[in-house]
């Protein structure tokens, strides 16, 4: 977890933006609290919450929350908090993404690797930010150190652990890819299932409650056919 200290600048800067309305600043808090106790699912679920209140024109706002909301952000997490945070409103991409640059190199090039590997899978969700992160992630992985680069998993492939933590041989990029897409997956159903328990639990109409279940079984659609690639792979077919 970053400095204590970003906790106060959080509250700050939540504070800061009323104009973003009583939902988002009131999930501030929970924010934090979910980052804190390390429950990064609930998090997310409340980052998409955040983000999906937001309009089109509200792209000032929407920097200034992802920026308070990275500032206390676990480095490993935060690359997954941008993506959220933009497949909750792809209007606001590019706003999103602009806010990285108050973070680390080594940081910037993490959040651009997972949001580039996310704009591959879903570009209909990504497509306004797409044009721009070819240059973003050149301008990143020119300032990260050679030290850097070689001993982190995220810029060294041949490293021998996958995201999910099993080995994988790095010839095999084919398992490398959809084990790190099923961990991405069952993320994001942890994510979709529990923002289906908070719209039902503020009663939402049940337009969004059927969203949301339809969302959980493309997710589980998504799993159950990388599960079958995974197996493939691992005999070689």
């Amino acid at each position: 977890m970053r400095h204590t200290g970003c906790w106060a600048l959080f509250c700050g800067l939540f504070a800061f933006a009323a104009p973003l309305g009583a939902e988002v600043n009131d999930n501030g808090a929970a924010i934090s609290a979910a980052l804190t106790n390390g429950k990064s699912s609930e998090a997310l679920a409340l980052i998409s919450q955040a983000f999906s209140a937001l309009k089109p024109d509200q792209a000032a706002e929407a920097k200034t929350l992802i920026k308070s909301i990275l500032a206390i952000t676990p480095i490993d997490l935060s690359g997954q908090v941008v993506v959220t945070a933009i497949e909750a409103n792809p209007s606001l991409g590019e706003a999103i993404l602009s806010a990285i640059s108050a973070t680390s190199e080594t940081e910037q090039l993490t959040i651009l690797n997972r949001v580039s590997f996310m704009a591959s899978q879903q570009p209909q969700s990504f497509n306004l930010v797409s044009e721009s992160l070819p240059k973003m992630l050149d301008s990143a992985d020119a300032n990260i150190s050679v030290s850097d680069r070689l001993t982190s998993p995220d810029y060294n492939p041949n490293n021998l652990l996958s995201e999910t933590g099993v080995e994988a041989s790095p010839n095999r990029p084919d398992l490398r890819r959809d084990r790190r897409e099923l961990q991405n997956d069952e993320q994001n159903l942890e994510i979709a299932e529990l923002k289906l328990q908070i719209d039902r639990l503020e009663h939402k109409p049940e337009s969004v409650i059927d969203a949301d279940q339809k969302k959980i079984a493309e997710i589980k659609a998504e799993i159950k056919a990388v599960k079958k690639d995974i197996r493939q792979d691992e005999h070689g077919h």
